[in-house]
């Protein structure tokens, strides 16, 4: 595939980012970069990617959800459909999934969507949590509670807070039919300089939120599944604690130039989890 991918730039005297819900105080930026690059099949890579090797995997996990309208049906059926994917394709002792969004490319135009609304796809390249907002992103699980209610104690946090862990999305198509329109492309974590991270800041109302933006390499190396089945599920890894292996999945949506005009807006359903790894034994 060939695509036109929305990377970040810099603009003097202001940090990167957005404001959500809230006034626009003038002191973020969300200017695009654009670049023409090519995108590889990876279903053709060898050997397969793994959450281990590329911070991304596929694998076929059918569900048992009948409507993806149905938010208790998603909390009932799916959270546990994929606590216990994430939990397999990781090696976690525990899984907490904490969000999940569901986006129609056709209908919305909201990026962060309330509960049980649709968002629209994201056309930016970024990773969704920084070295900063990802163990925040636990120790706010324990605070508050995620969008699921998830509500750790304090005893359970410093536990985890002392182990190895990493945020984990899985990505579905939720149409009969195969994707023809904005997939979802990832980036290999081996192409990646860190002095290219961006800080991206999303300012709330009662928050602000961080994930990494990206300036353009002529190095980095894109994938995508062609035309994923509902069966499938697409893992990939937005954070990682662990040093000794690739931490970041830099992700987009993306409209390949040759999709036709009339081909179908694609809907999904991302969940977001925190994997939490065993204990290491030893000294």
């Amino acid at each position: 595939a060939r695509a036109e991918l929305h990377y970040s730039k810099e603009v003097a005297g202001k940090r990167v980012g957005r404001y959500i819900n809230c006034e626009d105080q003038g002191e973020l930026a969300d200017e695009h970069d654009e670049h023409m690059v090519d995108l590889g099949d990876a279903r053709a890579l060898q050997p397969p990617p793994t959450l281990e090797t590329k911070c991304f995997e596929l694998r076929v996990n059918p569900t048992k959800v009948r409507s993806f309208q149905d938010v208790e049906e998603i909390r009932q059926v799916y959270y546990p459909e994929m606590e216990a994917l994430v939990k397999e394709a990781t090696g976690a002792e525990r899984v907490i999934l904490f969000d999940h969004t569901v986006r129609d490319a056709g209908a919305s135009q909201t990026l962060n969507p309330g509960v049980g609304q649709a968002g629209s796809a994201v056309i930016r390249v970024h990773t969704d949590y920084s070295d900063g907002s990802g163990p925040r992103r636990l120790q706010s699980l324990a605070e508050h509670g995620g969008y699921t209610g998830v509500k750790l104690s304090q005893e359970e946090r410093d536990d985890i807070m002392s182990r190895e862990f990493c945020i984990v999305n899985v990505w579905r198509n939720i149409k009969p039919e195969p994707v023809q329109s904005k997939p979802l492309a990832v980036l290999d974590p081996g192409t990646l300089d860190k002095r290219d991270f961006i800080p991206y800041e999303m300012q709330f109302p009662e928050r602000k939120g961080e994930n990494y933006a990206l300036r353009y390499s002529p190095a980095h190396r894109w994938y995508f599944f062609p035309e994923m089945e509902k069966d499938e599920c697409l893992i990939f890894k937005t954070w990682e604690s662990r040093k000794d292996r690739p931490r970041y999945c830099f992700h987009t949506a993306f409209e390949d130039i040759n999709t036709p005009a009339d081909a179908p807006p694609r809907s999904s359903i991302e969940v977001r989890t925190v994997a939490i790894m065993p204990r290491r034994e030893g000294p």
